[in-house]
């Protein structure tokens, strides 16, 4: 599923060829992928894309906003006579003809271009939606975890008396944006915390450092683009990550750690695959 870093990756390679760009044509293929009224953004100019949390938001003319999610397995594949740009779960649609059988929605634009929302199990949506329902929306989100209102302090108060595993707390999005379950094993490894602890027994300390860590990971999971494992299509240009090549334990079940050379396990965390090293994580 695509995560911050996927998500950040997509809007920072559409940004570069779709603003500017007038919206001339909109074909919805599934009833629940788009939502709203399709003639209230034709002829709409996208000005800007921005991200909060894995939120996409194309800005259009003012006060008018198209709100993407990608949940699981979307995809947004900008295609034009030159150039196919985009990301997200990675499959054959990236190489594919467009649009393919996985295709739910269809943007025109006034270059002859199209932007072709993909997604193989349905369950992320494009919304119309003016600023006020967005304003609504990210209220029900925590501070993305790259934001400098992320801090020990905040999480501290977020976190008190709370029982569930720490790598579940982080999931939440309510808590904080942006921590995916690949990043959340990741960071925990990074700072040394067991992800089976309880999440309000963390001390202060381990707090400050889970903070930092996670924006270092993050972080690093945008500059190489995300993540992509499918081997098929880690080479395709335009839309593939690096960063799996930098993963320290996730997907590392059974091989040694790469701090201390013990063996990597892996458990079951709020029904999500969790790696860790028990010898490194406390």
């Amino acid at each position: 599923m695509p995560e911050l870093p996927e998500v950040e990756t997509v809007k920072r390679r559409l940004q570069e060829v779709v603003s500017g760009l007038k919206i001339i044509k909109i074909q919805s293929l599934h009833p629940k992928s788009f939502f709203g009224n399709l003639t209230d953004i034709l002829q709409s100019t996208i000005t800007d894309i921005s991200r909060r949390d894995k939120l996409l938001r194309f800005h259009l003319d003012p006060g008018t906003n198209l709100l993407v999610h990608l949940k699981m397995t979307g995809q947004l594949i900008y295609v034009d006579d030159q150039i196919r740009r985009g990301g997200g779960h990675p499959t054959a649609d990236w190489v594919k003809e467009m649009p393919g059988k996985h295709t739910r929605v269809i943007i025109t634009f006034d270059n002859d271009a199209h932007l072709y929302f993909n997604d193989m199990r349905i369950f992320g949506w494009m919304k119309v939606m003016n600023d006020q329902a967005i304003a609504r929306e990210y209220k029900k989100h925590g501070p993305d975890v790259i934001d400098d209102q992320f801090t020990a302090h905040y999480l501290a108060q977020r976190l008190r008396r709370r029982t569930i595993p720490i790598k579940q707390a982080i999931m939440i999005n309510q808590i904080v944006g942006g921590i995916g379950n690949i990043y959340a094993s990741e960071i925990l490894f990074v700072a040394e915390i067991d992800p089976r602890r309880p999440a309000g027994e963390l001390t202060f300390q381990e707090l400050k450092k889970l903070v930092t860590v996670s924006k270092q990971v993050i972080n690093e999971g945008i500059e190489y683009g995300g993540t992509t494992f499918d081997g098929l299509y880690v080479d395709v240009a335009g839309l593939a990550g690096g960063y799996q090549d930098k993963l320290r334990v996730y997907s590392r079940e059974g091989k040694a750690c790469l701090g201390c050379g013990g063996e990597i396990q892996k458990v079951k965390i709020g029904g999500r695959g969790t790696y860790f090293c028990p010898q490194c994580q406390s």
